[in-house]
């Protein structure tokens, strides 16, 4: 039987891989076994993909069939290997008076970037090398085995070793790749991770979408160290990382689902506007975007724990702030620096009460305060609802003392506050020791009222003790105060934080 496609490529090298984009394939039928003819297959080779190829031996499996050992395909000036494979066998079979052509592929590595890859050569290997119709071969599927996938770009790194699965083609218009690795990034993964990419094989090879399903495994081994600007994060993860190469010139984009455990909010923070930030978190992620080194839209929920607050004090226009928070978020949902949905619940710790009372007036104060956050939701970057419980605490072992100004200017501030007429000022030392210390902060719409928590009537906000009697000083006023200037404020702030990523991003 003389074979149709003789003395010339028959192209199928397909190959895929995950978490970024990949893949490319490989056949060859050639049914000669010469030297010169094993140096003109190299010559159509590279002739036919723009790049340098080399084939070390051609064999006769069957009849049907051919075996080419030692294959490798060059970038350009043979500066790094895009492909090689130990053993490649090509196979025609007739089928219903056709010939129907498989291609297995055996030991062997596929290489998309790498330190030695200049500007372009990615899209040299994607459009030169592959941008033929491969529909003349009538190639129906691609079988691997212990390969090794590689690729970096845009900040995202993908190593997988021992992967094997099948390349299925029949479908004509589109290409399905089912493969299954067994290493990724240098760790082990016992269960394996799944790994699936649709093409169009139309006119060339055009990736656009491939994911891994991944079990439980190292935050570190999913290859996003550059993306999150940190190195080996701590933690674990499971669920399915998306890689999405778009047909426009808008960059790469990788989209995150699943759970992450016991991570560092600090290796995960690095690029968010005023991080990063210190604590720990588990979190249920739906869905994470990372364009451009950092997350555009997030939505998920979980929980945070021993939140430092110290990075949040540029964000409130104050030299410092102490105190550690605990959180449960759910849901929340964040895109491009808006906030659609955010909803949380928790406590904050050690906050330094002349800190808190710093946001508004300037003076001392010894103390510290546990904020109870019962309920705080924020709906379209507006406060919707919130129930907030503040209470001072003394230092331990002696009174708690506030400046006597500090206490005129922040009460005259929020609560329309005049100083009782039955405890005049001249007879008040300059720091006075408060007894108690509470608010209840209800908000609706943006719109804040501002409780008591004691007193015969419950409306006190400040006790302070005087010549040993003590004096309701501060109590809750009626009406609101509109909360937008400031919020407003604040969220300028968080979009201008880095102009060349956070301000396009938002503009787009």
């Amino acid at each position: 039987m003389k074979m149709p496609l003789q003395r010339r490529l028959i192209l199928g090298l397909v190959a895929i891989v995950a978490g970024g984009s990949i893949a490319v394939t490989a056949g060859f039928a050639i049914h000669l076994r010469s030297e010169s003819h094993r140096l003109s297959v190299e010559a159509e080779l590279t002739d036919f993909f723009h790049l340098p190829c080399e084939v070390g031996q051609i064999l006769g499996s069957t009849f049907s069939s051919r075996r080419f050992e030692n294959v490798v395909i060059h970038l350009p000036d043979r500066r790094d290997q895009v492909f090689t494979c130990t053993n490649a066998t090509w196979h025609e079979d007739a089928v219903d008076g056709r010939y129907v052509n498989r291609l297995e592929m055996h030991g062997g590595s596929l290489m998309l970037g790498s330190e030695h890859w200049e500007r372009g050569d990615y899209r040299t290997v994607l459009e030169s090398g592959l941008g033929h119709d491969f529909a003349e071969l009538n190639l129906s599927r691609v079988d691997i085995a212990d390969f090794l996938v590689v690729f970096r770009q845009a900040g995202f790194s993908l190593q997988c070793a021992g992967v094997e699965g099948v390349v299925d083609l029949q479908a004509g218009e589109h290409g399905v790749a089912r493969l299954r690795a067994y290493r990724l990034n240098n760790a082990a993964v016992e269960e394996g991770v799944s790994i699936a990419a649709r093409f169009d094989i139309r006119n060339g090879l055009n990736v656009t979408d491939v994911a891994l399903d991944l079990p439980t495994v190292p935050l570190a081994s999913i290859g996003l160290d550059a993306m999150l600007g940190t190195a080996s994060p701590k933690g674990r993860f499971s669920g399915e990382v998306r890689y999405l190469r778009p047909a426009s010139e808008e960059p790469p984009e990788v989209r995150v689902s699943g759970k992450l455990t016991d991570v560092q909010l600090s290796e995960l923070t690095q690029r968010v506007p005023f991080g990063p930030f210190e604590g720990q978190a588990s979190v249920d992620v739906d869905e994470a975007r990372i364009s451009n080194s950092l997350v555009t839209h997030l939505r998920g929920g979980g929980s945070i724990r021993n939140l430092s607050l110290s990075a949040f004090a540029g964000m409130l226009n104050i030299e410092k702030l102490s105190g550690k928070a605990s959180l449960s978020v759910e849901p929340v949902q964040i895109a491009l620096g808006q906030i659609h949905r955010l909803r949380m619940e928790g406590r904050v710790d050690g906050v330094m009460l002349d800190e808190f009372l710093g946001v508004i007036a300037r003076g001392n104060a010894t103390g510290r305060l546990t904020i109870r956050v019962h309920n705080f939701d924020i709906e379209e970057n507006a406060i919707k609802a919130a129930d907030i419980e503040v209470v001072a605490v003394p230092p331990p072992g002696r009174p708690g003392t506030i400046d006597r100004g500090l206490i005129l200017s922040a009460a005259q501030q929020f609560l329309d506050f005049t100083w009782p007429e039955s405890l005049p000022q001249s007879i008040l030392p300059e720091k006075l020791e408060y007894v108690q210390f509470g608010a209840r902060l209800l908000i609706r719409d943006n719109q804040l009222r501002i409780l008591g928590t004691h007193g015969p009537s419950g409306d006190v906000i400040l006790t302070i003790r005087v010549f040993g009697q003590d004096f309701g000083v501060v109590k809750q006023r009626p009406g609101a105060i509109d909360l937008t200037p400031a919020i407003n404020a604040i969220l300028e702030r968080v979009r201008t934080y880095d102009p060349h990523r956070v301000r396009e991003l938002i503009r787009r």
